[in-house]
């Protein structure tokens, strides 16, 4: 199969009205996992991320709030950066990160993009100060700290232009206490335990993300359509796209019926970005026998329209391909197709078999299943463009 379950968890941060401002983001190796258990750091930041923003939709986690994110230094100091939207997202530095001239640097060049910036679980010291500085949020785990060390943090971080978030917040008088002292958030059991989120996602082939990946390293050579044709083997990362694209943080005003389309609206910077993070995230399995069919299905509609100069062709190899996307993902196909940015003519070629799209499809699935053909013109063009996507696919298969 090609889809699997995909979990994070979510802890709400509140203001002194109680009021939820964001979710701190929390990796879960499932849905029933109660702690991160996280063994990569790296791994773990890039699997929030994907399944945030390519599975479960930022929108849907934080809506119009913030989504605080934990960075290890090893992300951090990455320079292909993140596709994430910088007004929703804050990035939290590790107390672990090393506060070196090297994350320093690293930090700035992430404030300058405009991303926020919070210490998790920070502690003052003076040789910390050009951190303080470049923050947008401290947060101070009234927990480790007890109550003596984290008034004399919140006194200490006063003349700075932060804003302090009280974390570990577990009984109400931590929460009163912290009030006293008029700090600006606050987090912590006392207001909600993180709560999981799981859903069917969607797997990418390990070795098409780095054949992606190998290609985008030099996309200045590269066409639009040698970037379509490497996508366009895998329907799980076309399926992440198009969810990608598709939601409402990206303010797409257009609808999108093909992969060229798509990949020229991501840009290939936006690109490479995400095959990192899929690549990082460790989320991938091979599925070689469905990745197969698919693959055969968009590759003989797109022959098959062009033998009948139907304009548009690469409309087709999309029809294709997601018109096998509920196998794929596990879901029924009209719940999958109303999250992506299709045109309705296009979704409805697809469902209802509408249109040139939908009678190729129509055809093309007859062919694969063996049922009668009424034109024996079609047939022979089907016969002959099935062949021709046969060896395409054992073809592009082999490069990889």
């Amino acid at each position: 199969m090609m889809y699997h379950n995909v979990a994070l968890a979510r802890q709400p941060i509140v203001d002194n009205k109680l009021s939820t401002m964001g979710y701190e983001l929390l990796y879960r190796r499932d849905a029933d996992a109660v702690n991160a258990d996280v063994y990569d750091q790296v791994g773990a930041t890039a699997q929030v991320i994907t399944t945030c923003l390519l599975d479960l939709g930022l929108h849907n986690i934080v809506g119009t709030g913030k989504a605080f994110v934990n960075f290890p230094r090893g992300y951090l100091v990455n320079p292909s950066g993140v596709p994430l939207p910088k007004e929703h997202t804050v990035i939290e530095v590790l107390e672990s990160a090393g506060f070196d001239a090297v994350l320093l640097a690293s930090l700035r060049r992430w404030h300058n993009a405009g991303f926020k910036i919070a210490l998790d679980d920070f502690v003052y010291e003076p040789r910390l100060t050009p951190f303080v500085e470049i923050a947008d949020y401290v947060k101070l785990d009234m927990l480790a700290l007890g109550k003596d060390k984290f008034h004399q943090q919140v006194e200490a971080l006063r003349p700075y232009n932060v804003k302090l978030i009280a974390e570990k917040v577990e009984t109400w008088d931590d929460y009163h206490f912290a009030k006293l002292l008029d700090v600006d958030y606050y987090q912590g059991y006392f207001f909600e335990k993180p709560q999981a989120i799981a859903k069917k996602a969607s797997t990418v082939n390990q070795m098409t993300l780095m054949h992606l990946m190998a290609s985008l390293m030099r996309a200045d050579d590269m066409s639009i359509s040698e970037l379509e044709e490497i996508v366009g083997q895998d329907i799980g990362l076309v399926h992440k796209l198009l969810k990608y694209l598709n939601s409402p943080l990206m303010g797409l005003v257009a609808s999108v019926d093909s992969l060229r389309l798509a990949i020229m609206l991501i840009g290939t910077e936006q690109l490479k970005s995400i095959t990192n993070l899929l690549l990082m995230s460790d989320i991938t399995a091979d599925r070689e026998v469905l990745q197969g069919q698919v693959l055969l299905r968009a590759k003989h509609a797109e022959l098959f329209a062009k033998a009948q100069h139907y304009a548009n062709e690469e409309r087709y190899f999309l029809a294709g391909m997601l018109s096998m996307i509920d196998v794929c993902v596990g879901i029924d196909l009209d719940d999958i197709l109303a999250e992506l940015p299709l045109p309705l003519e296009f979704t409805n070629a697809i469902l209802e078999r509408t249109g040139r799209v939908g009678y190729t499809l129509d055809l093309i699935e007859a062919y694969e299943k063996n049922r009668p053909i009424k034109s024996d013109e079609d047939m022979k063009t089907l016969a002959r463009t099935y062949a021709e996507a046969v060896t395409w696919v054992e073809s592009f298969r082999a490069t990889l």
